[in-house]
């Protein structure tokens, strides 16, 4: 796409989240939108993201196994991921964590949470 801006892939399986995140993220943003796990995947063979963000349930491979696959493979370790879900509960927020995510936040979501988190990940120390 020929842009300088920093390159966010925002997993989830419902079409509207994709595009409402886009749509939220896309002045300061590039964002790439991935309708799977494997989707993810095959857009990580193209671009090199700065940020992934994450839900939980999807079909095929869900938000754990997308990140313990991601951790796992060396070209991919550095890159933070933040999980979006609806599937807001400590057991889930601490596995997450405990798989490598840096953050976790549930739907519905908070866009100026959303818009902190984000910058927070990809302009530490900026305010």
């Amino acid at each position: 796409m020929g842009s300088n801006r920093r390159k966010i892939i925002y997993v989830d399986d419902v079409n509207f989240q994709l595009m409402s995140i886009k749509e939220t993220l896309k002045s300061k943003y590039e964002i790439y939108p991935a309708i799977s796990s494997n989707k993810m995947f095959e857009l990580l063979e193209h671009i090199a993201p700065e940020l992934i963000m994450l839900d939980i349930n999807m079909p095929g491979a869900d938000g754990y196994e997308t990140i313990a696959r991601l951790k796992a493979d060396a070209r991919y370790t550095d890159i933070p991921v933040i999980f979006l879900t609806a599937q807001g509960s400590e057991a889930n927020i601490i596995k997450a964590m405990k798989l490598g995510a840096v953050d976790f936040l549930a739907k519905p979501l908070s866009i100026p949470r959303l818009v902190e988190c984000v910058e927070h990940q990809l302009n530490p120390g900026i305010k």
